[in-house]
């Protein structure tokens, strides 16, 4: 598995419910997933030589240098939504080192003493460390911004419940370690071409509870047949790329 759905995994089948979605039998392991491979498939092949870090950054942790290697290779950003610091600018404050930041509201950085750890924070509130190893991190940040860098994608944030099934029903669930950003209770589904960040909907009003009952729908797609089926959804009102 390495990207695409497993091996004899069909759509020719009854949508199912959320929850047999999210059963842990039916989900796709983290380890399953190899990242230059996710990267050639989303964003295609490398189109230059792995650029070297410079010798000052030997000290990061070597999953944070194989990320800057392999983004190195494309003249497209890999992380959209959020922003990876360049690798020189990185510090240490003597306990971590932040490597990725959410525009100055959110931070992340690994351990000093324990490279493979990450931590996060909200600006000013006090680290928090996160479940995932920096490795499998990398993984779940990296796909989390497929469906938001791909050229085809489609996005509601005030999904019904309802819905779910229908939409998620070419896909399995990524199993994740939970994260608290952007607010709690994010998933990813993975199917063939394929990807949706599922999280909770926003209240239209302070202060800006989750939404019972709905959902916020992030889809990305390889190409723009895979995404035909969500256009036929009735109650959705999707927003879609300008082009289109």
């Amino acid at each position: 598995m390495v990207g695409n759905a497993p091996a004899g995994y069909s759509r020719a089948h009854a949508p199912p419910s959320a929850a047999h979605l999210c059963h842990a039998s039916l989900m796709i392991s983290p380890d399953e997933i190899d990242l230059p491979t996710f990267l050639t498939e989303w964003h295609g092949p490398p189109t230059a030589p792995v650029k070297p870090l410079p010798s000052s950054c030997s000290w990061l942790p070597s999953p944070l240098k194989n990320w800057y290697e392999l983004s190195s290779q494309r003249p497209t950003e890999l992380v959209v939504v959020k922003e990876m610091i360049t690798p020189s600018d990185i510090h240490s404050d003597g306990h971590v080192a932040v490597f990725m930041e959410d525009h100055g509201y959110h931070e992340w950085a690994f351990g000093i003493n324990s490279p493979d750890k990450v931590f996060e924070r909200e600006s000013g509130n006090p680290w928090e460390e996160l479940s995932e190893p920096l490795s499998e991190f990398l993984i779940h940040n990296a796909i989390h911004e497929a469906a938001y860098a791909s050229d085809f994608w489609r996005s509601c944030t005030q999904v019904p419940d309802s819905k779910l099934p229908e939409i998620l029903a070419p896909m399995q669930m990524i199993s994740f370690k939970d994260w608290t950003w952007p607010r709690p209770k994010q998933r990813i589904f993975m199917g063939d071409g394929l990807l949706a960040n599922i999280g909770p909907a926003m209240e239209d009003h302070s202060p800006w509870s989750n939404r019972a009952g709905y959902v916020e729908v992030q889809a990305g797609a390889t190409d723009p047949a895979h995404l035909e089926y969500l256009d036929s959804i009735p109650e959705i009102q999707w927003t879609r790329p300008a082009w289109e």
